[in-house]
């Protein structure tokens, strides 16, 4: 009976993990298509009207399709104008006028800055898989070492000794957490990849490599 509960427990987080990428990629095309709806139902339902298509009960049905077809074709055409040296200077200059406006840029870089720690490969912006003694002596928290840092923390009576700035996801979404300033010898490195210490923190430890990690007083490769 163990056994059986705890295989069950595996399939319903490896379900979870499966299907998270699906539903968030339908909340995002959702949010679209309806906003695409909203500005385009009216002249959808003009063009319709000129097209000699009559006013019957597939006419909704005929505008909520011509939304879905320009919604499509507006992610396909944001696709393949990005993937050019104009596209991609185009949109650096409109994420430029975006970071100019004082309250969307905290919004939107904010949410660049996820993006780009989490949805690049490897990782993007961590750079290793650490364990930290948090939130009290003798327990340990993963982390993700994301800069290095020197002398911000004076009280260590070294100012020039080299401290790093760790992030400490949260369990099952690793888009929130904390924060931390640690001195580099006070952390524990692992053997784990950015991508093996994301599948651990988000499935809450049911899904891990057979890690291996230095002891304390052992010096950070590199």
């Amino acid at each position: 009976m163990p056994d059986l509960l705890a295989a069950t427990r595996r399939a319903f987080v490896r379900g979870i993990l499966l299907l998270l990428p699906l539903a968030i990629t339908v909340l995002i095309l959702g949010w679209l298509f309806r906003t695409v709806t909203l500005l385009t139902a009216p002249g959808a339902a003009r063009l319709l009207t000129i097209l000699g298509v009559p006013q019957g009960a597939l006419f909704p049905t005929l505008t909520a399709l011509f939304s879905l077809a320009l919604t499509l074709g507006i992610v396909l055409a944001v696709g393949i104008v990005g993937g050019n040296y104009l596209g991609r200077q185009a949109w650096a200059f409109f994420e430029h006028l975006m970071m100019r406006m004082p309250l969307v840029r905290w919004f939107y870089g904010a949410a660049r800055q996820i993006m780009d720690a989490f949805g690049a490969p490897g990782g993007g912006a961590f750079q290793e898989v650490v364990a930290v003694e948090y939130p009290r002596h003798g327990i340990y928290t993963l982390g993700f070492v994301t800069s290095t840092v020197t002398g911000i923390l004076p009280e260590s009576g070294d100012p020039g000794q080299e401290s790093i700035c760790v992030f400490l996801p949260t369990t099952p979404n690793p888009t929130s957490g904390y924060t931390v300033v640690v001195p580099r010898s006070e952390v524990v490195p692992t053997s784990l990849t950015v991508d093996e210490g994301l599948k651990l923190i988000v499935s809450g430890g049911f899904i891990h490599p057979r890690a291996r990690t230095a002891r304390p007083e052992e010096p950070i490769p590199g």
